[in-house]
């Protein structure tokens, strides 16, 4: 009879995979314990606080003082035990809490083993049991590179920040998420929209809904590349037109949406945001909530594939549940090149858990939200789309260009299935705008080139329109942003969003674009100025793919942050210096002058002759961004004489 300890993350999840290896493992005995996630971290200490090493780059590390009750049980427990097996989630962070934990041990001489599981189900469980193996050393570099990369980043480049400008962070993701939506801010602020006309041909009782695509210089109209119609334009056309409108171009393509696709991460937060209008940070806690009850597949994943068994036990599900021949293999989503895809896409671990059935047994309203939008996502990603014909005919009229087209449905697909309540059956295009499904009738034209018809000008249509800005990023279109670029990974989406708000860079109003502030461009404009290097946004896409290479065992992180941090260092020096200067003379000495201040009570500035001088002239930013002198009350005798 063995004697195991295992030991996992998370504490909702020790009674349940206690019950799967005692029920299958009778002859041992087990005793499950949680470290409730990292149980310490960098100290800081040594330069700029680093807590690392310059000569060797590495970190040292300390028990977080709230976490120093599980340790002292885990050391007790795992004194008597014959195995230990690290069982933390299945990513390069789960990898590092693994390694944390078998260094309690490295006094004891145990036998320590890894396990991994996409799910907490009976099956994956018992499975990873068997398949027991040895700590992946590389995976834990890559995971301690990330720390010692955020970490010299995060304090030396804000340390910079803070003195220069007063305001507290940067961050090697945090900051190049802040520039994207600066960027795009300052681009809908300069915007001067053009008016410009529209001309269509329309005969509602037939159908018939051309719009003018090309002048008779055969131009593209409306156009930014070209030019947009103006109001006497718009005359001399319909002037010009004629009743004779001759088809010269015929052309059917079939189709098939399939906007239902495996969820990663990232595209997860996209739909919980805009077809349920939560946060990121609601989304994250519910679906880390029904991971932890065995629901859902682990949700920090860039994956967009589904594993054979489960499309095999899909593909049975739909067939006996739905009607119609429904089933099709998931749309294959290609990947940027430095995505990590070790386990499955989001998805249920039990398809017969209907949604229907899960809000029964489930109180909270955001995992039962969240909990259909992945099931239903996951039915309809393996299910055959709405499919048929686009019909698209080309009309020439005196040198002038005009189209229509029509969609044909042949198959309804998924379509066909009865809506619920419940159902979150919104189809969203790549804008988040949701998909029309309107049938529409088929106009008169014949399929095929040369025919004529007629319409007189009592039937051509003007309308006006506006130029439009390109859209501010919300939650979810920043989110696929950082994916499309390469930056950042699924664990470090939401703390992004949130540190952004919490520095007060951007506000994400809920279901609505980002508000950038004034401190959010103050903060862009300082650093890209400075350190432009370090947070261009290929530099740090970059440094996740050498990250991932880390990963491989193919690069030598050791040398790599070494230059990061002496390129950094000697940047960083310059601007501080830089910094304790400044051409605002002190109200009250009239020798120092005016610096930022780091404090609890906010963004300051004092003067700079407090240390030889002690001039304690201080003064903080208010809400309405004026600035008010500090006047410290004064000190009250409580003795009664």
């Amino acid at each position: 009879m063995a004697k195991y300890l295992v030991l996992l993350e998370s504490p909702s999840k020790v009674e349940k995979i206690k019950h799967y290896l005692e029920k299958n493992f009778t002859d041992d005995s087990f005793e499950v314990l949680a470290s409730g996630g990292h149980i310490n971290r960098i100290v800081d200490s040594g330069p700029w606080g680093l807590g690392i090493d310059l000569k060797t780059m590495t970190p040292t590390f300390k028990i977080e003082a709230s976490k120093k009750k599980n340790v002292d049980e885990i050391i007790k427990a795992g004194k008597t035990a014959d195995q230990i097996i690290l069982a933390s989630d299945p990513d390069r962070e789960g990898e590092a809490i693994a390694w944390h934990l078998g260094n309690l041990f490295e006094k004891h001489d145990k036998d320590i083993k890894r396990i991994t599981f996409n799910e907490i189900t009976e099956n994956a469980v018992v499975k990873a049991f068997n398949e027991k193996r040895d700590i992946d050393q590389d995976l834990v570099n890559a995971q301690l590179s990330r720390q010692m990369l955020d970490k010299i980043i995060g304090y030396m480049v804000s340390s910079s920040l803070q003195k220069s400008t007063g305001l507290l962070s940067a961050g090697r993701v945090q900051t190049p998420a802040l520039k994207i939506l600066v960027d795009r801010d300052k681009i809908i602020k300069s915007f001067v929209e053009t008016v410009y006309k529209k001309i269509f041909v329309i005969d509602e009782k037939s159908n018939v809904k051309l719009f003018l695509h090309k002048d008779d210089n055969n131009l593209i109209v409306n156009e930014q590349k070209t030019y947009y119609i103006s109001e006497d334009q718009a005359k001399v056309i319909i002037n010009n037109l004629g009743s004779e409108y001759k088809c010269t171009k015929y052309k059917a393509k079939e189709f098939e949406v399939r906007s239902f696709k495996p969820y990663s991460t990232a595209s997860l937060l996209q739909d919980g945001f805009s077809k349920l209008r939560m946060s990121a940070a609601q989304i994250t806690v519910a679906a880390q909530k029904l991971y932890e009850a065995g629901l859902i597949t682990y949700i920090r994943t860039d994956s967009n594939r589904y594993s054979n068994d489960f499309v095999a036990e899909a593909k049975q599900f739909i067939n006996s549940n739905f009607k119609g021949d429904l089933f099709k293999e998931a749309v294959f989503v290609r990947t940027q090149a430095n995505a990590q895809e070790a386990h499955e896409s989001i998805r249920p671990t039990d398809l017969n858990q209907r949604p229907e059935t899960i809000s029964l047994q489930i109180e909270d309203k955001n995992m039962i939200r969240i909990y259909n939008l992945i099931w239903w996502n996951t039915i309809k990603s393996l299910m055959k789309g709405p499919s048929g014909f686009y019909h698209n005919w080309t009309f020439w009229n005196n040198g002038y260009e005009f189209k229509q087209s029509w969609k044909e449905v042949l198959d309804l697909g998924y379509n066909k299935l009865d809506k619920f309540e419940t159902d979150e059956d919104v189809e969203l295009d790549e804008n988040d705008d949701e998909i029309s499904k309107d049938d529409e009738a088929k106009p008169p034209f014949d399929f095929k080139e040369n025919s004529v018809f007629n319409l007189g000008k009592e039937f051509i249509v003007t309308e006006e329109a506006k130029t439009a800005p390109p859209r501010m990023f919300n939650q979810a279109s920043l989110v696929r942003e950082l994916k499309d670029l390469g930056i950042g990974r699924p664990s470090t989406y939401t703390p992004t969003l949130s540190k952004l708000k919490e520095r007060e860079y951007a506000i994400p109003h809920r279901g609505k674009p980002f508000e950038v502030t004034d401190k959010g461009y103050q903060a862009a404009d300082f650093l890209y100025q400075k350190y432009e290097h370090f947070f261009n946004l290929n530099y740090t896409a970059k440094m996740e793919e050498n990250l991932d290479e880390v990963a491989e065992g193919k690069f030598d992180y050791k040398d790599w942050i070494k230059t990061i941090y002496e390129e950094l260092s000697e940047s960083v020096k310059g601007q501080i210096l830089e910094a304790k200067t400044s051409d605002i003379p002190c109200p009250r000495c009239h020798e120092g002058s005016l610096v930022f201040i780091k404090s609890k009570f906010g963004r300051g500035k004092g003067c700079s002759n407090f240390t030889t001088t002690k001039c304690g002239y201080r003064e903080y930013e208010q809400k309405d961004g004026t600035w008010l002198e500090y006047v410290a009350k004064p000190k009250t005798d409580e003795k009664q004489s």
